[in-house]
């Protein structure tokens, strides 16, 4: 017998027998008052989630971001070892050729030959146009592999010792003061000096040029600032794949703890008299996390942008105007200028470059107190002018813009760890590109196209804080980067420092827990 169930006036739910009948406008009256109700829930989950999110990411990494600003503080004063470039240039001795020289059978074409000194053997280094660097003996013209015999006194000279010697310590292409610098696959010759300043330097085998040097003083503040900044020992940054992700992964953390930080932090705070709600280290870091919370989102994000993800802003093709100045010599033209150096061996060269620039033969030495001069293939000095690259791009039918730049400007000038040669030639072509060429021997000492100019404002002017050249003036590093650089460290340090502090109450507690456990009598 069925039997039929109705409810009074205003219930909301009628049952006819075993079966349910909900009526569509009740259907969605019930599913509104579950949703209402599981918002706050859910919205408190999301919450505490992001709260733990930030809470142990802190933990993670707040001491590696600490690291990291604080590696910056000393990278103010004390950059990355680098050669002095006067010293590199006087460590060669000074071209002397006593019989006339012998020239190899060169049949290729080159870009460029170079004479220089190996103690008392002069060389002959013949670049290929495919990149190949050959080295041949002046005085029979056979091939030349440098030995560290013929390259200990370069080092002694690099240091300016008139007397003195140098241990050769190998051949090093895993070193950890050469990673970065170019051409180390290829293996150099590192020397230890006897000098007061425990010089070590490195020489290339190839051409016997001084690569590297470093001092005691130096190699000390590098593993307080550039090495854990950008995470440079050797043992990771030889592995070069390794090294990239590491700091991508790193760093790209960082960004989303300093974003969840800096959510936190503006949610906490508070009007009326108390503007934090925390007391202590808690309240240090939430003051500090509001004051210089963006800024640190600023470097962090920055540093992740450097290593170019997904290749963001990685440089692109260098424009074909740009190659217009290079040329080619011939061995007839190197022959006339070994002519000529025999005949003047007072000339006092230390080396010597032939190559070819917008089609005129040149040579661009240094001289005897390492300064650059340009001469033409009889020894008689030829400057570069503006007027010979205007010249040049007419005849290459090239719309571009020269100038003589003698200071700063957007993307070629000085900073407080490497300094600039003025003046320039500053060649902007028709895309925009610009080409700052040097003034002594016409080389491109930078080329600054889309992804230079992009990385310049949006990387590496927010990550240095050097848009304006007085920003570059070491009061001004002193004055507005330093307590910058002072306040993220507050920052980072005093997360930590909680992190571990509430790490360390979870697990005393975890412990009292179990001992109440294990002391309660066992259940029948």
């Amino acid at each position: 017998m069925r039997q039929s169930f109705s409810s009074r006036p205003g219930n909301k739910l009628t049952l006819c027998g075993t079966s349910q009948n909900i009526s569509r406008w009740q259907t969605a009256e019930s599913k509104t008052d579950l949703a209402e109700f599981m918002k706050p829930a859910l919205r408190k989950k999301a919450v505490r989630t992001l709260f733990l999110l930030h809470r142990w990411s802190g933990i993670t990494l707040g001491l590696m971001m600490c690291i990291w600003c604080l590696s910056g503080v000393v990278m103010l004063w004390k950059a990355w070892p680098q050669r002095d470039e006067l010293q590199a240039a006087l460590a060669h001795n000074t071209i002397s050729l006593e019989d006339p020289a012998v020239l190899p059978p060169l049949k290729e074409r080159y870009r460029a030959f170079r004479v220089l000194m190996a103690g008392r053997i002069p060389l002959l280094l013949a670049y290929a146009e495919t990149g190949i660097v050959r080295t041949y003996d002046l005085r029979n013209g056979r091939p030349y592999h440098l030995s560290p015999e013929d390259l200990a006194g370069n080092a002694v000279r690099y240091v300016g010792l008139t007397a003195g010697s140098a241990h050769f310590d190998g051949l090093r292409d895993h070193d950890q003061w050469i990673l970065n610098t170019k051409g180390h696959q290829s293996g150099f010759y590192r020397f230890a000096v006897d000098d007061p300043d425990r010089n070590v330097v490195y020489l290339s085998p190839e051409t016997g040029d001084v690569m590297q040097a470093t001092t005691r003083n130096s190699r000390f503040w590098s593993w307080f600032g550039a090495i854990p900044h950008w995470l440079y020992p050797s043992l990771l940054k030889r592995h070069q794949t390794a090294w990239v992700y590491t700091l991508c992964v790193l760093s790209g953390s960082g960004v989303a703890l300093t974003t969840t930080g800096l959510w936190i932090g503006w949610r906490r705070i508070r009007s009326g008299k108390s503007f934090s709600p925390y007391r202590g280290f808690h309240r240090l870091h939430h003051v500090s996390g509001i004051i210089f919370g963006l800024m640190l989102l600023s470097w962090i994000t920055t540093g992740f942008l450097s290593m170019n993800p997904a290749g963001f802003l990685a440089r692109g093709p260098v424009p074909e105007w740009t190659k217009i100045f290079e040329g080619f010599v011939s061995r007839g033209e190197l022959s006339q200028v070994m002519t000529e150096l025999h005949a003047h061996p007072e000339c006092g060269l230390r080396d010597i470059r032939l190559s070819s620039w917008s089609g005129i033969p040149f040579i661009a030495a240094t001289t005897e107190n390492g300064k650059s001069s340009t001469f033409g293939i009889s020894l008689n000095p030829v400057p570069l002018t503006q007027e010979d690259i205007e010249k040049t791009l007419t005849r290459n039918h090239v719309s571009a813009q020269v100038i003589t730049l003698g200071q700063d400007d957007a993307y070629y000038f000085s900073t407080r760890h490497f300094t600039r040669f003025f003046p320039v030639f500053r060649v902007t072509g028709p895309d925009g590109v610009r080409a700052y060429l040097d003034t002594r021997t016409g080389t491109p000492l930078l080329i600054a196209e889309s992804g230079t100019k992009g990385s310049r404002w949006i990387i590496y002017g927010p990550h240095d804080l050097d848009f304006f050249p007085w920003l570059r003036q070491p009061i001004a590093r002193l004055i507005i980067v330093l307590p910058l650089l002072l306040g993220v460290s507050t920052l980072c340090l005093s997360g930590f420092l909680l992190g571990i502090k509430r790490l360390g109450y979870r697990i005393t507690t975890t412990r009292k827990h179990r001992q109440r456990q294990d002391s309660l009598p066992p259940r029948d």
